[in-house]
């Protein structure tokens, strides 16, 4: 079973936009030190939509030959066709992907009802040869998927979770209530983290672990030892600065947090651009005053 905190690992792009695998492996040597569970490779704070099929590919097969092999790495394969996600998968399946992630197809949105993405996601999981998690995320898709879809997928032996990003603890607590125990419900903010994890998250994919790692897990930790006041103080404390790279100004404060901290974050790919001074200095005063920069 998939537990734990997993971060979806931001892409780090040199000044042609091209990826700086130098980078991404400095970083990688970083995260395999911490403790978190695993990684995602090529979610949404990994810029995967403006990447090819062919950088896809290589980007994943570096980060499985080049990350720590005691944790596990989650890759996106989500495509819009179906028959492009199949083939995908296979492919990451392949190059020695544990599990995938799988977004549901959205540019024709208004087609895009229960049954056919109950379909979708059956037909994927029928094919490949990993395990595979759903992704919820309204915010980018426009589409959310009810409770009640997850719970008819989750019956699938090879489906084996969910990432919700959708922010509802309503909805969330309604999947962990209508999925067995071995289904892995994971929240995918960690605004929500500790709230997740009372009704019964069995982990969570964060964004904001890509700069807190050891803070994130730290917090299942407190709440798994049943030091429920500290896990509380802690998830107020990561309030505002995950909101900033998160929901204010996204992967572009996320990097310039990882450059400020320690790590690499190199540019964004266009259309996304790198952060203003001024909004570097807001995200600086926010580590400061977390206590992340001394």
């Amino acid at each position: 079973m998939f537990k734990g905190i997993y971060t979806p690992i931001v892409t780090p792009f040199n000044k042609n936009e091209e990826i700086d695998y130098e980078k991404l492996k400095y970083n990688l040597e970083k995260w395999g030190k911490t403790d978190l569970d695993g990684i995602v490779v090529l979610g949404s704070n990994g810029e995967f939509t403006y990447l090819s099929k062919e950088e896809k590919l290589e980007l994943a097969k570096f980060v499985i030959e080049n990350f720590n092999k005691d944790k596990k790495i989650i890759v996106g394969a989500g495509c819009e066709s179906t028959k492009a996600t199949i083939s995908l998968s296979k492919e990451m399946a392949e190059i020695g992907a544990d599990a995938l992630l799988i977004l549901p197809p959205n540019y024709y949105k208004g087609s895009m009802k229960e049954d056919v993405l109950y379909q979708h996601y059956i037909d994927v999981a029928d094919e490949s040869p990993i395990p595979l998690m759903i992704y919820n995320m309204p915010k980018n898709t426009g589409i959310n998927l009810p409770a009640s879809l997850i719970a008819k997928l989750a019956k699938h032996p090879n489906i084996v979770g969910i990432k919700d990003t959708s922010g509802n603890i309503v909805q969330l607590t309604e999947i962990v209530r209508n999925t067995d125990d071995d289904f892995a419900v994971f929240a995918g903010n960690a605004g929500y983290l500790l709230p997740a994890l009372a009704v019964g998250a069995r982990g969570a994919t964060l964004a904001l672990a890509n700069i807190l790692p050891d803070d994130c897990c730290k917090l299942v930790s407190l709440f798994q030892q049943g030091k429920i006041e500290e896990a509380r103080k802690l998830q107020l404390k990561m309030m505002e600065i995950n909101f900033m790279v998160t929901g204010k100004f996204g992967i572009p404060a996320l990097k310039a947090a990882l450059d400020m901290l320690g790590y690499k974050g190199g540019y964004p790919r266009r259309p996304l651009r790198p952060l203003s001074d001024e909004n570097k200095r807001n995200i600086e005063r926010v580590l400061r005053e977390y206590g992340a920069i001394v």
